[in-house]
């Protein structure tokens, strides 16, 4: 118990909050993401299915609770198709040899009780599109027609927005495509089984999917929220900090919910002399100063897991809130930072 507490007290030593600073013309590049929210929702008499910020929900709509069966569930993802919870995520494999799962398990979802009922996760939908993509490989180590479509659109895309430097060596303007379903460069969707039973015969099987129909390669810049001063959160009132904003250059293609956003930003960072770029979803966080010598000394007296642990606390996570400030917006003089919260 003493070492426990001795642990906490250098941990508490140690970690210090490091001023976010000025991020508005520190700037970085985004692929902009938005998915067809007509088609992401499906729902019948008992539940209903969305598609978010890239993820699987359900809601129980009924009195009883529902079963999901994941050895009958699957994700879709550019013509593929693979088992939802398998430890092997790999779309050409699971398609081509017809990998299945032997999951004898079960998601549950609460009956609705009459009053506002939170969506259950299912999961993520997004794992397959990021990564690093070249001229001799995408991160599926093979070229689909839809990573085909995604490396003429995002070369075309780029030179567009270095036609916005008058000296064209930044990528600082804005470009955008609309895409139909036929044209899109990412398509995911699910299959899944319920029923009111786990041992139930018959399963109701349904299925939705969506795809991104508008694309946006553009600056974005990352407004970080004022943190929360010690002395501030005396008493007993709600002291709720406020989201991280994601600031782009750009136009919105259509009005959403922030909450149940179809539109993701993507950070994008590419290499046209070596012909590749790499892909990765944006998460807003702000790094802690720790003492290397605590810390060090922490990790000697607990074990080598205690810097594990120091290094989930050294990061802190925020909510992020996507704001469009229209692709003709003065951000005044444009800087290029290697990490958007340096």
């Amino acid at each position: 118990m003493k070492k426990v507490i001795l642990l906490f007290a250098i941990l508490s030593m140690a970690i210090a909050n490091v001023n976010a600073g000025d991020k508005k013309t520190n700037y970085r590049n985004a692929l902009i993401l938005a998915y067809s929210p007509v088609n992401s929702v499906f729902e019948d008499e008992n539940i209903k299915l969305e598609i978010y910020d890239e993820q699987l929900w359900a809601t129980n709509k009924t009195s009883k609770t529902i079963f999901i069966d994941l050895s009958q569930c699957f994700l879709e993802h550019n013509g593929s198709s693979y088992p939802m919870f398998t430890k092997e995520t790999n779309e050409k494999k699971a398609s081509k040899k017809g990998v299945t799962t032997s999951i004898d398990e079960f998601i549950t979802i609460a009956p609705s009780n009459g009053r506002k009922q939170n969506a259950t996760f299912i999961c993520n939908m997004s794992g397959l599109f990021y990564g690093k993509y070249s001229t001799t490989e995408s991160p599926s180590k093979d070229f689909s027609e839809y990573d085909k479509r995604l490396l003429q659109i995002v070369g075309e895309l780029v030179e567009e927005s270095l036609a916005g430097d008058p000296k064209g060596k930044k990528y600082i303007g804005t470009a955008t495509r609309h895409l139909t379903e036929d044209e899109s460069i990412s398509n995911i969707g699910a299959a899944i089984a319920y029923a009111f039973n786990k041992r139930a015969e018959e399963w109701t099987n349904i299925a939705l999917s969506t795809w991104v129909c508008d694309i946006t390669f553009s600056p974005y810049y990352v407004e970080m929220p004022k943190d929360i001063k010690k002395k501030e959160q005396k008493g007993f009132g709600i002291k709720e900090s406020a989201p991280a904003k994601i600031h782009v250059r750009a136009d919105t293609p259509f009005e959403f919910d922030e909450d149940k956003s179809p539109i993701v930003v993507a950070d994008w960072v590419g290499d046209f002399k070596k012909g590749t770029f790499d892909l990765t979803t944006t998460r807003i966080s702000k790094e802690k100063k720790v003492n290397p010598i605590l810390a060090g000394l922490a990790t000697i007296m607990t074990g080598g897991a205690t810097a594990y642990l120091i290094e989930k606390l050294s990061e802190t996570f925020y909510k992020s809130l996507i704001q469009y400030d229209g692709a003709n917006e003065e951000w005044g003089k444009h800087k290029k930072v290697d990490d958007i919260q340096s």
